[in-house]
């Protein structure tokens, strides 16, 4: 389900619905999938920055190409130019071979020239042709494409994915000048596979709104950074995914043989689960993980991964075990479940709720709702209205509505700082 008033892309409305033909299993055994680009479609590790952690969409391109190997040598605040200097460059000099594909977006950071070092290190121009020295189409061509043809690769442009920045009239701002038109440009001169990632994005960002694309976004611990905390150039995981996904079916139908390599599954992966939420909620009202707090549940102990979100939100009362005295982390979470625990987080940072059950009275299903339930259930109606609908507590959520949830959850906690600044392009996208 989705939340009301939150028109958010569900991952199985558009992920899981295209069927494939026959696969190119010799194509797909001898060839690799290079990508190169910046923080957009980097991988990264733990983001302790972070409330709601960033991705790349190059860190989920294989969920669509299962049987071929991706070698993602994208990095964060790199331009085309300054990528040229890092070990990741020369591994791709070094591994890229006959048959194999390189997927290249830049365009973010080669516009960066407010500081010297910028104009050293990271600015290309977006005036001049390819064979124009310092230009970003001849840093493009001399640095990627001509490399990946030396070497019997094939080349892919693909033009930097959209901000999240609107204009008055609900329209996604252009962020970024020429450089996207010199991507597509230098495609057509070169006659070469380009994926549109900006129209692509910008489409769905047209589509979402401001409040919709919240959920697609990293947010910052740090409400002083970003726009109130909000990072909006770069992903989430759930924002990586999704644009992963349009640029593995724009790459499907670019008219390269790399189509052969892209598949889409059947069955729906969408939901949630219990533990994923609440590590996720944890972090969104701030709560602080401790190295070890010991006890926690038994069916969460058993697990490799990280446990300590669960010790912590078991600590904090967010969330309680049933009468076995299991946590049940793997189930996928519930309406019921994102209510209780979405309104107990709350409370434990402050806030103050309204938990006056009256407001259940005009609401269909409130009898199905199980009586612990139900001052969770009211407090989220009373905060946030008709954002809640009148379903089964039953029903199952999706990744949509649970990355919404944190961005309401982050805005409530922090709404008392009214002083916060948006930091500009550059201070977002500094090279890290």
């Amino acid at each position: 389900m989705k939340l009301r008033k939150i028109v958010a892309l569900s991952l199985s409305a558009v992920m899981f619905t295209t069927g494939m033909g026959a696969v190119n299993t010799m194509a797909e055994e001898k060839s690799k999938i290079f990508i190169v680009g910046d923080s957009t479609a980097c991988n990264y590790g733990s983001d302790d920055n972070y409330a709601v952690p960033r991705a790349g969409w190059g860190m989920y391109l294989s969920e669509f190409t299962p049987d071929t190997e991706v070698v993602n040598l994208a990095k964060s605040g790199r331009s085309s130019k300054s990528l040229t200097v890092e070990e990741e460059y020369q591994t791709l000099l070094n591994d890229l071979g006959e048959g194999d594909y390189l997927l290249i977006q830049f365009g973010h950071n080669d516009a960066k020239k407010s500081s010297e070092e910028d104009l050293q290190t990271r600015y290309t121009d977006p005036e001049g042709d390819k064979d124009t020295e310092g230009s970003f189409k001849n840093s493009l061509y001399k640095n990627y494409v001509m490399p990946a043809v030396e070497k019997g690769a094939k080349p892919i442009l693909i033009t930097p994915i959209s901000r999240r920045s609107f204009n008055e009239d609900g329209s996604v701002k252009d962020t970024h000048g020429l450089y996207d038109d010199c991507v597509r440009e230098l495609a057509g001169e070169l006659n070469i596979p380009c994926v549109d990632a900006t129209k692509l994005t910008a489409e769905l960002y047209k589509y979402e709104g401001l409040d919709g694309t919240a959920a697609f976004h990293a947010i910052y611990k740090d409400v002083t950074k970003g726009d109130k905390g909000h990072d909006n150039t770069h992903l989430n995981h759930y924002g990586a995914q999704i644009v992963a996904y349009m640029i593995a079916k724009g790459l499907r139908e670019s008219g390269s043989d790399i189509s052969e390599l892209i598949l889409f599954s059947g069955g729906d992966t969408d939901s949630i689960s219990r533990y994923d939420f609440t590590y996720g909620i944890v972090r969104a009202i701030g709560g602080e993980y401790a190295e070890n707090m010991g006890e926690t549940f038994f069916d969460v102990d058993v697990l490799s991964s990280d446990t300590t979100a669960i010790s912590t939100a078991k600590k904090l009362g967010i969330v309680t075990g049933d009468d076995k005295g299991n946590f049940n982390p793997f189930a996928a979470l519930s309406l019921q479940d994102l209510c209780t625990i979405t309104a107990r987080a709350l409370k434990t940072a402050g806030v103050e709720l309204n938990t006056d059950t009256a407001v259940l009275d005009s609401y269909e299903r409130a009898e199905d709702i199980k009586p612990y339930a139900k001052e969770s259930y009211a407090a989220l109606l009373n905060l946030w209205g008709e954002l809640i609908p009148d379903v089964s507590p039953k029903t199952i959520i999706d990744k949509a509505s649970a990355y919404t949830i944190y961005s309401l959850v982050y805005d409530e906690v922090n709404e008392a700082d009214e002083s916060a600044e948006a930091q500009s392009i550059d201070e977002i996208e500094k090279v890290e």
